[in-house]
């Protein structure tokens, strides 16, 4: 039985929501209170990496979800799925995106913002798995290494103390989320939310679809 501490939560709400034949589902409040995350249908999508649908929640006696994924699945790790960026109001989890067609990196993390209901991403590659981010100021994280061992023996350049800008990224609207990967790798036409970048950087659909 996972423990949803005081938080109303009636799994009859969550889309396709599924019974783990590998483990209970998860659920974790975040440190202000302000939120419950609500992870279930956790299976292993390759060898020893697993992965589950995620609902967010912003009030403990409203048992729907503000966000409700139902397609869109993210990387599952018991120590450490997701980090919260509180000043920003937003959760950043990874996502593996590999398509043989595009020439996207295949782990990019994927950010949601629940109360503005906008989602972004930071692109990536596998090694997302082992880095995390502590958040500076509002709009600005610091990556930090989550599993340092594993980065050194790597023997790649390491990215460790840069910063990231998350007013430069591009946001979508979260009735898009179940197209996440479409999104991601740029097959589907598709506005932004945040009006405040160049209209260059806010325009790729238009450029591969001809139409804004």
């Amino acid at each position: 039985m996972t423990n949803t501490k005081d938080w109303e939560i009636d799994t009859s709400f969550l889309a396709d929501h599924k019974k783990s034949g590998w483990t209970d589902d998860y659920f974790s409040e975040t440190a202000d209170g302000k939120y419950g995350v609500y992870i279930h249908s956790i299976d292993e999508w390759r060898m020893m990496s697993y992965a589950g649908l995620i609902a967010i929640y912003s009030d403990k006696e409203n048992s729907k979800p503000l966000i409700n994924s139902s397609d869109t699945w993210v990387w599952f790790d018991n120590e450490k799925t997701f980090d919260y960026a509180p000043l920003t109001d937003c959760f950043i989890f990874r996502k593996p995106a590999y398509n043989k067609n595009s020439n996207r990196p295949d782990f990019p993390f994927i950010l949601i913002k629940p109360t503005e209901k906008t989602f972004g991403f930071i692109e990536w590659d596998a090694t997302s798995i082992y880095y995390g981010f502590n958040e500076v100021d509002k709009d600005k994280l610091i990556i930090k290494e989550v599993h340092p061992k594993d980065l050194e023996n790597l023997k790649r350049t390491k990215r460790t103390n840069e910063i990231i800008d998350l007013a430069t990224i591009d946001w979508f609207s979260i009735k898009h989320f179940d197209k996440a990967l479409n999104i991601y790798h740029r097959e589907m036409k598709n506005p932004v939310h945040n009006s405040t970048l160049q209209k260059a950087g806010r325009t790729w659909w238009k450029k591969l679809f001809g139409s804004e």
